[in-house]
């Protein structure tokens, strides 16, 4: 395994961009923005948000799923150890048949993954651990990310798609790649995925991509729920894509003809801004229960 580089397969990412997420990640080093926003309340409260999700099965009677979904860890000086511990534990604690990662593991540079290996590697769902990864991913060594995700156990799907075990085997979960900086593409995320879809992907823009093939339930996070509202509500963080502005704030919906769910998540961590106001951290247990297909 090669070292850390600093920068990925970002497509869309110029120098500039380049130049300013190292620029931070310098003034940024020893953690001291985590250390003073959570000294003045401005990491957040974790909360633990418990859904309940009717999905269609090729088999009614087949046992519900279970699955913890977690997006935008944000991992690096922006985020405190001790909510990265707090969520880990909310993880465990969940005893989750699956566990889904909605990327953005990182900020500043890729080399801050390493402190989700052992965490991770401790987590055994027996349905197994899937993740897609996110744009700073992208920006930072996106290849050194998965390779730490792959020694933690953790599959990494990058318009790809994986087939759960007995007894949710008529299960897939299909990750596509980041639509901002990635190349995310529709056919080879659902191809031979020919059961129940759970589409996993980094932000709600991947919709755009998806079009109108078919899935049973969406996960994303990027839009971090705005992340600092101020007291008119405002937020000071915007979105580049159509979707992500429609869902900034997160939440539960349902969407298309087929009035599937999408859950898009505020997250847990921050990025240029290390701070959240009104807009707490998240982790996710669903129970995902079969109705005829």
């Amino acid at each position: 395994m090669h070292n850390a580089r600093w920068w990925g397969r970002a497509r869309r990412a110029g120098f500039r961009k380049k130049a300013v997420d190292a620029t931070l990640g310098l003034l940024y080093a020893g953690g001291w923005p985590s250390a003073v926003t959570r000294a003045v309340g401005l990491q957040g409260t974790l909360r633990v948000e418990e859904h309940e999700f009717f999905i269609g099965r090729a088999s009614p009677n087949a046992p519900a799923l279970r699955a913890v979904f977690v997006s935008d860890l944000h991992l690096g000086p922006t985020l405190h150890p001790r909510l990265r511990d707090g969520v880990f534990m909310a993880i465990a604690e969940a005893r989750a048949d699956v566990l889904l990662l909605g990327g953005d593991f990182v900020s500043f540079h890729a080399r801050y993954v390493d402190q989700l290996v052992e965490p991770l590697r401790a987590l055994h769902p027996p349905m197994g651990k899937f993740a897609v990864l996110g744009n700073h991913d992208l920006l930072a060594d996106d290849g050194y990310i998965t390779d730490r995700l792959a020694a933690a156990g953790v599959t990494t799907l990058v318009n790809a798609n994986a087939r759960l075990a007995q007894p949710h085997d008529d299960v897939w979960v299909c990750g596509l790649d980041d639509w901002d900086e990635g190349d995310p593409q529709r056919e080879p995320t659902f191809r031979g995925a020919d059961g129940t879809r759970l589409l996993l992907m980094h932000q709600p823009d991947g919709l755009l991509v998806v079009g109108d093939e078919r899935f049973d339930i969406a996960f994303c996070g990027h839009v971090h729920g705005g992340q600092f509202l101020t007291r008119e509500g405002r937020s000071a963080i915007s979105h580049r894509g159509p979707i992500s502005k429609r869902y900034s704030r997160a939440g539960s919906f349902r969407i298309g003809e087929r009035n599937v769910p999408l859950l898009v998540s505020r997250g847990i961590g921050t990025s240029t801004l290390p701070a959240r106001r009104h807009a707490d951290p998240q982790v996710h247990v669903c129970r995902l229960v079969p109705v005829a297909g």
